[in-house]
């Protein structure tokens, strides 16, 4: 296989990383791996073969729950255990940081890869596709635009859901794209939120929280979402599949499922209350 080695991640292979995802069909901007690796840069990675770039890893830590995405390794260096290698250098890192739980997305075909390094299924994660339109509900009294002030505590309602505090996902998010973020305020304070960003083609949207048995709410975030994008633009979504009324509401509005993944975990159960998850913010974050 020649001389493998895994090292940190550097600023300078965010070029390689973006036509990774390229190659892949992934979907994602540059953009998007720059502001993974801002995220966490200690705990990503790049494999290099006989010093040229093989494959690369990005990791997430949310105290102690982590993420792990972005796990590509070039064609020409498959089947060669370089994404093990990869895969056990970021979990070495998170057990250094402590981290109990490890959670990661896998196409079905690469899914074994995950269970012999201890990873456990615990439900399909689904990919649906629609297209963006303007919708009267988009005006209802409580959905506003979501405003810098107002992000520390849409992070603080997110992290009885998600079952960690994201808040510096969030904040980034909406710094890069405030335009396509919005919340909704009921008696008690917030009660669901949504976020979105532009995608290499279309945008993709999410995260989408909000209380089940409140989905009038719901909708109407994610309406006036879908109304701040441009017209008859392409929306992927990610929902987990225990999320029922999402996948409702989003097959009402013409959205139609196109993949799915596996969401594994590695580690401690999470408190977390998936079906209040509408969608993620992504497979490589959560």
């Amino acid at each position: 296989m020649g001389n493998v080695i895994v090292r940190e991640f550097e600023q300078g292979d965010l070029d390689f990383a973006y036509e990774m995802l390229v190659i892949e069909e992934w979907n994602d901007r540059r953009e998007d791996a720059e502001r993974m690796l801002d995220y966490g840069p200690q705990g990503c990675f790049m494999a290099e073969v006989n010093r040229e770039r093989a494959g690369h890893i990005f990791s997430i830590s949310y105290a102690s729950l982590a993420w792990i995405g972005y796990v590509i390794v070039k064609a020409e260096y498959r089947n060669r255990g370089i994404a093990t290698l990869l895969m056990k250098k970021a979990l070495d890192y998170l057990r250094s940081k402590r981290v109990q739980t490890v959670k990661l997305e896998a196409v079905p075909e690469i899914a074994n890869l995950y269970r012999k390094l201890g990873f456990t299924d615990e439900y399909d994660s689904l990919r649906l596709v629609g297209t963006s339109r303007t919708y009267d509900s988009a005006k209802g009294e409580n959905v506003k635009p979501m405003i810098a002030d107002e992000v520390a505590e849409v992070a603080m309602f997110d992290e009885k859901y998600f079952g960690a505090d994201r808040s510096k996902v969030l904040s980034k998010l909406f710094q890069d794209y405030p335009e396509l973020c919005f919340v909704s305020h009921g008696a008690s304070g917030v009660e669901g939120y949504v976020m979105c960003r532009r995608a290499e083609f279309g945008y993709k949207l999410g995260p989408w929280v909000c209380k089940p048995e409140n989905s009038e709410a719901a909708k109407s975030l994610l309406s006036a979402c879908l109304s701040a994008t441009e017209p008859e633009s392409k929306i992927f979504i990610g929902t987990p599949a225990p999320s029922k009324t999402a996948i409702e509401i989003l097959q009402k509005l013409g959205f139609e499922q196109y993949s799915k993944s596996i969401r594994m975990r590695r580690g401690k159960t999470l408190n977390d209350r998936i079906s209040d998850i509408f969608a993620i913010g992504g497979p490589m974050k959560g």
